[in-house]
Parts: structure tokens; C-alpha cells; sequence
């Protein structure tokens, strides 16, 4: 059938009013990428799947509310299995495949990793964070396009000297054990150094691997020295249910302590009573706490889509934490015209007092890092961990 000039005009005036440029431009803007290198398989499985599931919520409750300035952010997932080769082998896919002006972030798997991947991140001038918390990745001057999402494990330490020193003063033993990887060995010359300055004494260390099958050498260590406390590091709750069961059931009466990654609520049912009086450092928000905004943000959006509102884990809230500054920062950098690799740098760099719905105590760097956390005490009885401080400064000891 053909159409005279009026018909045209009117078919095209219909089309416009429902086509508007604002929708067409929206349809046709590319998408932002957030690159993300996981633990999806091997020892750490779990809490790679947790974190993934927290990216992935927060991706819809962002794209839900209109994506950043029209543009959908999506996810970019690769697997490396806890393992740096195949870490790297997947970034090096990532980068190559992916457009440098939709790409604008990449999250990684550990401080390994990072640690291997930081020099071509700095060439690339690619915006990157990670599940680490590695004091060498603190770097601005050596790294100038990394973010430490929290405290460094030095002040996740310190804080926990904090509290020896409240509980116990001068003179307070303290045994080490932790893994034989980068992200193990990490604060341990800092808590060395810093309980000689205070006058702690450090009665004794043991290096194991990620897991292990008997605490029994550890335990017989921990009855001779008899140690007030024990630092546990560079572990995701494969030895400290472990050791601590082994512990108690040999009348070793120390205080057990741990930093992020040892604050999960799946620990208490995995060591039984053992567990009761652990202590852990963790910065961000529990699911069960109503108080916090971004916890109801979270069940707002599970709701809404049907999803499960049981408890979700600390990997999962620190995923949310991570999306929900970097959407925060990516809808400044578009709102300033710059939504680029260089511009999303600048709008994390000004965040200030933004606290991510109450997951941190406010987005105010130091070299790169968030030096607050809160300790938090096992408690066997409720299931739960109990705050026992409120944000303590890790940078003091």
C-alpha cells in the first residue's frame, strides 16, 4: 500500500512520540563493564559463589533505577580457581576481548593475583580493586589505578593489638599462625614490629598451607608456649574451625583471633562451642542488621525479584559494598562528563563522606585505603557475632 506525504508525516510524528531520542540513545548506548575475576571452582568456591551472587544483585538494583546515565552495567565473569596463572591467563582474555572505553573496572581474586597483575592495571590506567586487602597494593604513587576497598591487613591487625593491649597490656604473648601465601603473610612483620614497640611478646609462629587435615603439631605448639592469644591470617575458614576444636579439646585457653575473612557466620557452626569468645575485625554490614541501609536495599531488590531473603554471607556484602561505591562513583564521573577509565579514578578519589548505605564508615582514602574496622565477638549461644567496639582507627597500636 503506498502512502501520500500527509500519511508519512503523521506515521513519522507517531514514531517519534514513541521512539523519543532520549529512548533511542538509551537503546543504543553501550553497556559499562565491570570485569570480574573470581574463585568459582577449588578451595575457596564458596565464598567466590557468595561474592558473585553480591556483584550480580547489585548490577539489577542498579540497572533497575536506570542503568548509570542510560548505560547498563554488566558483568564480565571469569573464574581462575584461587590460582594467579589462571587469574592472569583470564584478565589478559578479559582485556583483550573487551573495549578500554566500556571496560572501566576490574575486581580481582586475591592479593596474589593482584599483586601480579598490578603493573600492566597501571599501564592500562585500568581502575581495579580486589577481594585483597594487601598493605603493598596501598600504594597511590606505585599504583596509581588501585583502590583497597577497606582496611589493609596491617590495620586489621593493628586493631586487633588495640584490643590485646585493652585486654591484657604489656607483656601479653601472643602466638602466630597463618598461611604460607601473600595474602598470610602480609601483616605479619607489621604485628612483629608492633608488639615489640608496645611490649607484647610473640611466643611463637607456625606457616601451614590454605588448609589442613591435623592442628595436632599446632596444639602441642600453643600448650608449651601457652599463649594469651593467637593471631590466625591468610586463612577462609579452611583451618580456623580446625584449630580451635583441637585447641579447646586440649585445655589450650588462649584468645583466638582473626581479621575479614575469618568474621564469617558459617565459622560458629563449623567449630561448635570452640568458637565462643573468638574475636574477628570486619568492616562492612551483617545481613541481619536491619539498621543499616544497604541491608534493606538488599532485601528490597531480593524481594522485588523473588529472590531468597535468608541470610547472606560477609563475601556477599562485601561484593554489594564494592558495586554500590563504584555505581556511586561512575554516576559522578557521567554527571561530570567523564565516564572513562581516568574519570571514574577522579570520582572514587572525591567520594568523601559517602558510606555505601552504612557497609563503611565513610570513603575518605588513606593512600588508597579505609583504615577503620569494627571487632566483633563470636557468639556460640545466638549464632551470631556481637560488635564489641564501634569503628576503630587500625593505623594505631
Amino acid at each position: 500500500m503506498k502512502m501520500n506525504r500527509r500519511q508519512v508525516l503523521k506515521a513519522g510524528l507517531a514514531a517519534s512520540a514513541v521512539y523519543s531520542p532520549w529512548m533511542i540513545a538509551r537503546a543504543q548506548a553501550r553497556p559499562i563493564r565491570l570485569g570480574i575475576i573470581f574463585p568459582l571452582t577449588g578451595a575457596f568456591a564458596f565464598a567466590g559463589n557468595a561474592g558473585l551472587e553480591g556483584f550480580r544483585d547489585a548490577a539489577d538494583w542498579v540497572n533497575d533505577a536506570g542503568g548509570i546515565g542510560g548505560r547498563r552495567l554488566e558483568l564480565v565473569v571469569e573464574d581462575d580457581g584461587y590460582d594467579v596463572a589462571r587469574g592472569t591467563a583470564a584478565f589478559n582474555r578479559v582485556i583483550a576481548r573487551e573495549r578500554a572505553d566500556e571496560m572501566l573496572f576490574m575486581y580481582g581474586s586475591s592479593t596474589g593475583l593482584s599483586l601480579a597483575l598490578a603493573p600492566e592495571i597501571t599501564r592500562l590506567g585500568l581502575p581495579y580493586s580486589a577481594t585483597s586487602f594487601s598493605n603493598v597494593l596501598a600504594n597511590p604513587e606505585r599504583f596509581p589505578t588501585i583502590f583497597v576497598m577497606g582496611p589493609t591487613y596491617n590495620d586489621m591487625a593493628g586493631a586487633l593489638l588495640q584490643q590485646i593491649r585493652r585486654q591484657r597490656g604489656r607483656g601479653a604473648k601472643i602466638f602466630l599462625v597463618y598461611s604460607n601465601t601473600e595474602f598470610g603473610r602480609d601483616p605479619i612483620p607489621f604485628i612483629k614490629e608492633q608488639s615489640a614497640r608496645v611490649g607484647f611478646q610473640i611466643v611463637g609462629e607456625v606457616v601451614t598451607p590454605l588448609a589442613i587435615a591435623d592442628a595436632t603439631p599446632i596444639v602441642t605448639q600453643l600448650r608449651q608456649t601457652t599463649p594469651d592469644f593467637v593471631i590466625m591470617q591468610g586463612y577462609v575458614l579452611t583451618v580456623e574451625p580446625l584449630l580451635m576444636r583441637a585447641a579447646r579439646e586440649q585445655g589450650v585457653r588462649s584468645t583466638f583471633m582473626g581479621t575479614y575473612y575469618s568474621a564469617e557466620i558459617a565459622l560458629i557452626p563449623r567449630t561448635g562451642p570452640a568458637a565462643d569468645g573468638f574475636i574477628a575485625t570486619y568492616h562492612n554490614a551483617y545481613f541481619w542488621d536491619t539498621t543499616v541501609p544497604a541491608v534493606e536495599q538488599i532485601r528490597a531488590l531480593r524481594r522485588a525479584r523473588g529472590r531468597d531473603l535468608s541470610y547472606r554471607t560477609t563475601y556477599y556484602m562485601g561484593s554489594w559494598m564494592v558495586a554500590d561505591v563504584l555505581a556511586e562513583a561512575m554516576r559522578r564521573a557521567n554527571a561530570a562528563g567523564r565516564l572513562t577509565r581516568a574519570g571514574v579514578i577522579e570520582a572514587l578519589d572525591g567520594l568523601g563522606d559517602y558510606n555505601a548505605g552504612g557497609q563503611v564508615r565513610n570513603m575518605r582514602w588513606v593512600d588508597r585505603r579505609l583504615p577503620f574496622t569494627r571487632l566483633w565477638r563470636a557468639n556460640v549461644r545466638d549464632a551470631r557475632f556481637d560488635a564489641i567496639t564501634d569503628w576503630v582507627d587500625g593505623r594505631r597500636v
